[in-house]
Parts: structure tokens; sequence; C-alpha cells
């Protein structure tokens, strides 16, 4: 949604307020607006020519009853629903005009407004709003509604160049202009109906009183009623004389006036706004803090600050990450800042305390007190891309840089959120393979465990990220993203958050290490929508074979519903070709079912079947192996191949769909645009009787124009019980033995003889000679004349109690009695706290202690939780209370590289038997 900017430089500190006979005084300007950084001739020369115009024509640019914000263009509909479609003119005031078409849309008689919107006010007066209504399109548009946007955005930018013009000059005749605006304006806002103001929709809100919801408002929309427009022009000229003379010309005191039908009004009816802790805390909350310095009313100062403690402490994950998504992230943050700047060093005047929170603020420090504050600031950067881009998670808009772009990568992860990227390599081979596991919590889409693979300087497989045009529900539903859709359904939201089941970041200190990285979440929470899905798990092993080159081994399980949909989008900004070894045939308009009706969405979030947005689509069939090239053809240099194992009978479908991104982002985008762009589309079809199980395996493998993996081999396993993967994957001069399986899973032989038990692993033979050993989670992973096996799977206990450093302990821990070797064996491993409500998170481990007869585990972060009588309650967003019991579980580890010098470089984290070959 479009906002209206703040047309003042960021606020740094407040002015000067003193005491004299038990009143409070004020020193005018109170707050500093950094005046002195703009043009003073400049400034003075725009002034003068604001007052050549009369003042009768200037307070008529006031609007009587407030603006519609959205105004689409009848003659061509560009743009994205009206957001900065029509533009307007000063030398023009009475025109609007298409940035797109460039047709005069207003006034003209081929759109004429013959339509009126009438209601109340909250005095009771009726007010109409006249609209011209297309029939065709079912739009309305209020043009000369929306004029009044225009004319209002440009009055208040002249009256903030006169209040600057005052400062710099000292002339009364620029106050006064200032002073006769703000005196209309509170003569005419007590009259203004509270509206809904959304693309397509305003009208009148039924209650007329405050709180307003979040769409409406009288002055602004979007949580925005506080006029910080012109709370600056006020301080500014407050002191001058003006007011005074302007006042006995109208028999009241303007002053009082202006603070008490506009200002205040205003604010207080913000304030009664049930919930700030939000993505718009810097909006309303700012403003008031400012307006509370300007007019001497600490009790605004209170109210806003409260709201930002609360947003930091409750809207954030403990890994500093907001609640939403990253550019929501940026978006929060960033409304922090600006309300932390407002209030740093205020002070109350003297022998005040608050009414509603009981303090008394003295050179307020406002970042001091909140420690989660500096990760707030940087917590997206953990998993964004190389290119300082970030993730492109639920609602983030593509291309937004919020980083420096880096030369390095290494596996990431913010565990409270639930994201992970498994990263490594330098420059233009930096790899990432993320895994997207959070609950949905506001801008969220249908993307439990939606994998987006970053490799070669390329979104390769992409997250198409936020839109705000009609392919708004294509780019959020499930079939969007790269996941499994079951029963062709969306997933659900409520009650969705993933689990983090397993996470060995490999060598975070080397990029170009061989050492492998994996990571493994649960995601079944998002379809409980669906009866009886019990299994809903990916996990995938990042697996380098040169300082330039690895590829993803991506294992899918499923078992619940009768269809499962595996799917996978090609790059979603530069044309792609895809191709497929598998033949296919056919020419399908769309994956729309015989019988389902295709309704064109017109509309952000107008509802639709996803599948007809999959277009022009091949039939093939598979059971073994598919390979998947996605070449660029204005670029060799660069390329993925996907090979696909299905392991059954399995129907491919090739076709494309709408890239979206190309449309153009946020206001930027033009609806016209919705099928001028494509990607590739894959799905794997599996259906069968209920409950249906499937595992899906892909190995990804992103190369710098020629593939480097010469095979790969989905091997049999006995027992086989479909669950269990096997493969054999050759490069170079080296053969890849990797496996994946199911905790509690016994021992199993492949068709190759290699014997495993436990959850993942990968042996690398070269030339004879073992070169990369490591197994997760596991017991035991032996060749011909090489193998690990390990006395323990995991370690775990029951979490007993917890200590913080922010709460006065020495360190961040969490106690058990588990018998846990001491010291620094467990460095840099993930346990798996498990809470009684089947939520599962991660912790880093620093050292372990035994002290009192108790196992300390000190954690590297900390875990923001606090275990007593049974309880486990989370410090910091969501904030759940959990009774019952906590438990751990620290999966094994067993990582070995073979060094040039034929020595072993690896890390155990149980007791291991190894046989290697010398």
């Amino acid at each position: 949604m479009v906002r209206i900017a703040a047309i003042w430089a960021l606020v740094l500190t407040a002015g000067a307020v003193y005491a004299e006979g038990g009143a409070v005084h004020l020193k005018h300007p109170v707050v500093d607006w950094k005046v002195g950084s703009v043009n003073k001739e400049q400034c003075v020369a725009n002034a003068d020519k604001f007052l050549a115009r009369s003042e009768a024509e200037v307070l008529g640019f006031v609007p009587p009853y407030g603006y519609s914000q959205y105004c689409e263009c009848p003659n061509c509909y560009g743009g994205s629903e009206g957001n900065g479609v029509l533009t307007w003119s000063i030398d023009k005031p009475e025109e609007l005009v298409c940035r797109f078409c460039k047709t005069v849309v207003y006034p003209n008689p081929k759109y004429p407004e013959d339509k009126t919107l009438t209601g109340k006010n909250a005095l009771g007066e009726t007010v109409s709003f006249p609209y011209y209504y297309n029939e065709k399109e079912n739009a309305t548009h209020f043009f000369s509604t929306h004029l009044w946007l225009h004319k209002r955005r440009w009055l208040t930018e002249q009256v903030a160049n006169c209040a600057r013009a005052y400062y710099f000059t000292q002339d009364d005749k620029y106050a006064r202009r200032v002073a006769l605006v703000m005196d209309k304006i509170a003569q005419v806002y007590p009259h203004y109906p509270v509206v809904q103001n959304l693309p397509r929709r305003f009208v009148f809100r039924e209650s007329q009183q405050p709180p307003y919801y979040w769409d409406s408002g009288k002055w602004n929309y979007f949580h925005n009623e506080v006029p910080i427009e012109v709370i600056p022009a006020y301080d500014l000229t407050y002191g001058s004389p003006a007011y005074e003379a302007l006042s006995k010309e109208r028999g009241y005191d303007v002053r009082e006036r202006v603070e008490k039908d506009f200002l205040r009004a205003a604010t207080e009816a913000a304030m009664k706004y049930p919930d700030f802790v939000s993505n718009v805390i810097g909006y309303s909350p700012r403003s008031a803090a400012l307006l509370g310095q300007v007019i001497a009313e600490p009790r605004f100062v209170h109210w806003a600050f409260g709201w930002m403690e609360k947003n930091v402490n409750t809207g954030f994950f403990r890994d500093g990450m907001w609640k939403e998504s990253p550019s929501y992230h940026a978006m929060t943050v960033g409304g922090l800042k600006s309300c932390f700047d407002v209030v740093e060093g205020y002070s109350d005047p003297a022998g005040y305390v608050d009414p509603v929170d009981g303090r008394h603020f003295e050179k307020l420090n406002a970042t001091k007190e909140l420690p989660l504050w500096e990760k707030c600031q940087q917590a997206p950067e953990t998993i964004g891309y190389p290119t300082g881009i970030s993730a492109t998670v639920h609602d983030t808009h593509p291309y937004e840089r919020r980083a420096t772009p880096r030369q390095a990568t290494a596996s990431t992860i913010v565990p409270g959120f639930g994201h992970a990227s498994l990263g490594r390599g330098r420059g233009a081979n930096q790899l990432q393979a993320q895994l997207h596991f959070s609950g949905s919590y506001g801008h969220a889409h249908y993307d439990s465990l939606n994998l987006t693979l970053f490799g070669k300087e390329r979104e390769l497989c992409p997250d198409l990220g936020y839109t705000w045009t009609q392919m708004r529900y294509w780019a959020t539903s499930s079939l969007g993203h790269n996941t499994v859709i079951i029963d062709r359904k969306d997933q659900a939201t409520a009650k969705s958050d993933g689990n983090l089941l397993m996470y060995f970041p490999g060598d975070t200190s080397d990029p170009a290490s061989l050492a492998p990285a994996m990571v493994e979440a649960d995601g079944k929470a998002a379809y409980s929508n669906v009866e009886k899905v019990d299994l809903y798990r990916r996990t995938l092993l990042l697996v380098p074979v040169s300082e330039d080159d690895a590829y993803v081994v991506d294992v899918f399980r499923v078992r619940g519903g009768k269809m499962h949909d595996w799917t996978l989008n090609g790059d979603a900004d530069l044309d792609t070709v895809a191709r497929c070894s598998v033949p296919l045939s056919g020419k399908r308009e769309w994956m729309l079912e015989q019988g389902e009706e295709w309704k064109e969405p017109r509309t952000e979030w107008a509802p639709h079947n996803p599948y007809g947005m999959v277009r022009d689509v091949a039939r093939g069939e598979c059971a073994d192996e598919a390979v998947f090239d996605y070449s660029y053809p204005d670029d060799a240099a660069r390329g993925l191949r996907v090979h696909l194992l299905p392991g059954g009978p399995t129907e491919l479908w090739l076709g494309r769909s709408p890239s979206v991104r190309r449309m153009g982002v946020g206001a930027n985008g033009d609806m016209r645009k919705a099928y001028d762009f494509w990607m590739p589309k894959l799905i794997a079809r599996r259906q069968g009787e209920g409950p249906l199980q499937s595992t899906f395996v892909a190995v990804h493998e992103p190369h710098g124009g020629q593939p480097f993996i010469g095979e790969v081999k989905r091997l049999k396993v006995t027992p086989d019980d479909g669950l269990t993967v096997a493969l054999e994957i050759k490069h170079g001069k080296a053969t890849d033995f990797v496996f994946s399986a199911l905790e509690g899973s016994g021992e199993y032989v492949a068709e190759n003889g290699v014997r495993f038990q436990g959850r993942s692993g990968i042996a690398r033979v070269e030339e004879g000679r073992l070169t990369v050993l490591s197994l997760y989670g596991g017991g035991k992973l032996e060749g011909k004349d090489w193998g690990v096996s390990g006395e323990q799977a995991s370690l775990g206990g029951t979490i007993e109690g917890a200590t913080r450093k922010l709460e006065g302990a020495g360190e961040n821990a969490l106690i058990t009695s588990a018998d846990l070797p001491a010291g620094e064996a467990l460095k840099g491993q993930w346990m798996i706290v498990s809470y009684a409500s089947g939520i599962t998170e991660g912790h880093e481990i620093s050292r372990v202690e035994k002290r009192d007869g108790k196992t300390v585990i000190v954690t590297a972060d900390d875990h923001a939780l606090r275990v007593k009588d049974g309880v486990t309650e989370e410090v910091y967003f969501p904030q759940r209370k959990i009774e019952g019991q906590t438990t751990f579980q620290i999966p094994s580890l067993v990582s070995l590289s073979r060094q040039s010098n034929g020595a072993y470089k690896g890390q155990l984290t149980t007791k291991a038997q190894l046989s290697v070959p010398q």
C-alpha cells in the first residue's frame, strides 16, 4: 500500500523543557528539525511564491472531508490498483492524468462522477462523495475525492516550507500562512467522516468513533492518524505573534483550537487503537511522541514509548527476526529506529510521573534497556543472499537489498523464526539451499518446507516473493512455491509452525571446505486441513565436490491424502529454457481439472485456482529418474540440472507459470503485464489410495555451464520401507554414497553393499580412498574396507531449569541431569529442544559443565526460555507458556575429511569406532 511519507528530516534530539512557578514552559522549536540542512535562499524563494497566492485560494486546498488514497485509470487500468497511478500538477490543479496512458481522466465526460456515496460523520452530519462506476470492471473511481490527496499533499509541503522560511527570517508573514492553514484544518477536521480506504473499497465505517480500524481514519489511513505532516511546522512557528494576531481576528485562541480540535483529537483517537505491536510502529506512536514534546504532553510520549518497548520485546523472535517477513522486518526496524531517535535524551517535566506506566523519564536512553534490539537490526542478513538482497520469505519484495554484498557464504539459521540456509563458496560460486519452516504470523505465504536455491549468482529456484498486483494470491499459494502440495490444497496458516529436527552447518569457518551441511524440518502442522497427514518432512544435504561446485540432495517425505504434487519454480528474473530427459507429449492449456472453472483475477487478493496459472503443460511418466536442465539462452556460463528420482510411478508435468517479479515491485507493479513474463514450472505428481506415501528425491546441481555430476542412481535398500533413501552419485573420479532415513530406523543394506543405520550420511571414495565421511544422528555407515560405527545415535534428557545472563545469571544455560561430555566436545552442535506441545526448536551449544550434581549446557546465544514448576515459557515472541516436560536431543555427528598429507580431520560428538584405508 502507498504510505504518505513524512516531509521532514529524521529528528535527532528534543529541545528544552523548563519549569517556572509550577507551570511547564517550552522553548520552541522544541525539536531539532534539522532546518539547517535546507537551502535558505531556495526555501525563502519558494515560500514567497506560495505567499503570492491569495489566502482564500490557499485555504481552498484544505480538503472538506478527507481524501481517497487509491484511484485507478478507467482507460487502461495500468499500475497496481490505483497506487500512485494518477498524477497531478499545481499548474493544472483540477486535473488528474494517468501516468501510463496519459489520459486526462478527471474531468472527463467519458467518466462522469454521476453516483454518490452518502453517510454520516460522528456529529451526525450527512456527508457525500461523488464517484464514477465502471460496471464492466465492477470498479468505483472517486476522482474528485482522490484529487484532495494531491491537493493536501501539495499544501502541507508548502506549509512546511513556509515554516522553515519563518525559522530563517523570523518574518511573521510566513508564520501567518502556516497559522491560517492550521486553523482551517482544525475547523474542518471534526467534520471528517471515518472511512475505510482500500483499493476498490472506499466506504463509511459503521462506527464513527475511535478506535479506528487499521485501514480507516479521518486524517490518514493505515495506522497513521496523527498528523506528522504539520507538527514540525506548528513547532517552528509556535512562537510567532502571527498566532495572536489571527486569534484576535477570529475571536478565539487559534493555538488552543489547533491543538484541541485537531492535533490532540487525532492523537487521542490513535491512542485508543488496541495494538501497535505491528510493522506500523513508526507511524502514529512516533508522531505522538513528537507531538507530546511539542505541546508539553508527556502522557503522549509515555504511551508511544510503551508501544516501542512492547514491539521489541513481544514482536520479535529470540533470534531477532520480526514475526512476519524480511520486508516487514525492515519496515518495523526502520520504524523503531525513527521512534527511538525522537525520544532519545527526552526528560519529563520535573515531578511528572506517568499515571499509566508509573515512570518518570530522565534523559531517556531508549535502546539501552532493550537487549534484543541490537540483534533485531541485523537478523535478516543472516539468511540474505550473497548479493545483499533479502531472502524472499513470505511477503518480501524481490530485489530488496538490505545488506552489503558478501564474498563468502557459510551455513546460517534463524531458529526462532524457522529458516535455515545451507551455504558455502566464494565469489561467483557462492551457493545457498534454504529451507523455510516458520509459522504464520501475518503477511505469510502457504509455504511450509519451501526450498529456495541460489547458485552461480542467480536465484535458480526462487520464492516469488511479494506483489501488490492481481498475482498476489498466485505468489502466496502453495503451488507458487517449491514444496509439496497435498490433494491440490493450499496449506493451512493457523498453528502451522514447523519443527527443526536436525541442523549441522558444516565447516562455517571455511567456505571452501568439503565438509557437507545438513538440515531437516517437519511441517505437518501446515496440512492440518487434510485428514491423516502424519508425515510431511524435508531433508537437505549440501555436498561440496570442489572449491567451486557443490550439489544438494533433497528428500521430501509425505504421508496422507491421495495426491502429492512436488513442484519447482525456474528462474523468475531471467528467461530460461527447461528440458526433460523423459519424453513429454501433449500441450494441455493449464493444470485445471475437467469441470473446474477459471476465474481471472483482476484485483489484489482476488481468489482463483492456482492450478490455472500453470499453462502450456506437457506430460510424461517416470519411475526411476528424470533429468531436467534449466539453461539461460543469453548466458551459457551457468545453469541448473535437477535429477529427480521419485521412487515409483510418477507423472511429470512441465509447463510455464507467471514469474510475477518482472511486472514491477510494490506500487510500481503494472497489472497489465500479468502474462508478459513466464518461468518454467515443474510438477511431479503421485496419486493413490489414501493415506498415500511418497518419498521424492532430487539432486540439484548448479553449474558453471557444464554439469559436473556424471551419474545419479537411487539404490534399492533392504528392508524396503519406501521412506529410506540410498543414492550413488558419481562426479569426476569420485563416487558418493548418500543415505537418508527416519529416526528409529534399523540397519539397512544398499544394493551396492553399503550398510547404514541412522538419520543421514555421506561417504566419498576417490581412487580407492575414503576422502569424506559424515554421519548424522547415526549408528553405522560401512563400506567394503571403510566404516564408522557409533555407540549412540544421539544424546538426550530432560530440561529441568534455565538461566539467562539478562536475568542476572553468569551464563545462558539449560540445566539437565543427563550425563553429557563436559568441556567443548559438543561446541558448535545444535541441540533440539522439544516442548510438550510438540514444537521443537534448535539451540547452539557453546560448552558443557558439571556443577552441583547437574549438567549445565551453556548455549552460544540467549535461549530466551524460563523453565520452572513444569512450565516452559518463551521470553520473546510468540511467548508461549507450555505445561509439561521439556526434553532435548543432541544428534550425534561424525565428520571426517582426508587432508593432503593423508591424515583425517574431523569431529566426533559421541564415542565411535573408525575404520578407514590409509
